[in-house]
């Protein structure tokens, strides 16, 4: 979604309040895309961690982070879950400020394994700068064809990368179709368990956006709307509270937590085991150093010209 096109849902849908809960008795609609990065919220949902803390919520599936981010703006839904990219949730708070608070964050690093830089398996291809002169590719939208532009130009690499669906990153590499290609988990898991690709490097975006390859790059986001918060505030902490326990399953049993995939994603029982586990700050674990980072971030897109002012990451953080 382009800053015209948040804009243009905003028009469309009038930006009409999330589902009104204390009034209609609805559940807490949650809109996710089935990546690896929603696993808590999958926990939540499987473990029955919402029933547990007395507030009813369906998880409702879609086919990209741009439809959720659709739907929360349409009033559709009033969350999301993990794995929302933040640059897509940026620009829907551009369209109507102040339209959802940050209850949660997936990061990236060298240690959290999320976005990686994927080739043939036995490809000549040792660093990043090899590439140049190769058919590269990245993902769809504006987020992903921004990281790629800037990761590869630090390598050497000017060659813009063609937009193509994550999904088919490593068939087309397999195929001959392309060279590499700027992906997320789990394609490079898939790739090496199907003997086709190998990871030439990973955590590339905290290395060359950052310029930290420790430093956590939150690409995706869960929030919930505001006008969810003001009218069902009961709810909402209750909610709250299965969606911790989500998270803190996540971070103890992870080998448990894996399993919970297949029901939510396209991952068999094998791709599940094998996933590299992934990072999470809540909204009450945010040190400065992270916010830092996260503003970061949200700068450099305000630098490209894909957000039309400036966004406050401090100010769009739950607090309790």
């Amino acid at each position: 979604m382009t800053a015209a096109g948040a804009a243009g849902a905003a028009g469309v849908f009038g930006v009409p309040a999330a589902p009104a809960l204390a009034q209609s008795g609805a559940k807490i609609l949650v809109g996710y895309w089935p990546v690896a990065a929603a696993l808590p919220f999958f926990v939540a949902a499987q473990m029955g961690y919402w029933k547990d803390a007395g507030v009813d919520v369906e998880l409702v599936k879609f086919a990209d982070q741009v439809k959720v981010t659709e739907a929360l703006l349409a009033g559709r839904i009033n969350a999301t879950a993990t794995g929302t990219g933040s640059t897509q949730l940026a620009l829907a708070e551009l369209a109507s400020p102040n339209f959802f608070k940050i209850l949660g964050a997936n990061l990236s690093s060298e240690k959290s394994v999320l976005d990686e830089i994927i080739v043939a398996k036995d490809s000549p291809y040792k660093k990043i700068s090899d590439l140049k002169g190769k058919k590269l590719a990245t993902g769809v939208g504006p987020q992903a064809v921004i990281e790629a532009k800037i990761i590869f130009s630090k390598n050497g690499i000017d060659t813009p990368a063609m937009e193509l669906s994550p999904s088919q990153h490593v068939a087309s590499i397999a195929a001959g179709q392309i060279d590499a290609a700027y992906t997320y988990e789990p394609n490079g898991t898939v790739g090496r368990l199907n003997g086709t690709v190998r990871v030439l490097e990973a955590g590339v975006r905290s290395k060359y956006l950052l310029g930290n390859a420790s430093a956590p790059w939150y690409g995706g986001a869960a929030v919930i709307a505001t006008e969810t918060l003001k009218s069902s505030p009961a709810e909402v902490k209750k909610y709250i509270v299965g969606m911790k326990r989500g998270f803190d399953e996540v971070r103890k049993n992870i080998n448990a937590a894996r399993a919970v995939y297949p029901a939510y994603t396209t991952f068999d029982v094998k791709l599940a085991e094998a996933i590299p586990a992934i990072s999470y700050t809540l909204y009450d674990e945010f040190t400065p150093s992270d916010i830092r980072y996260f503003q970061d971030n949200y700068d450099l897109f305000y630098s490209e010209k894909i957000f039309t002012r400036k966004l406050q990451v401090a100010s769009m953080i739950y607090k309790a």
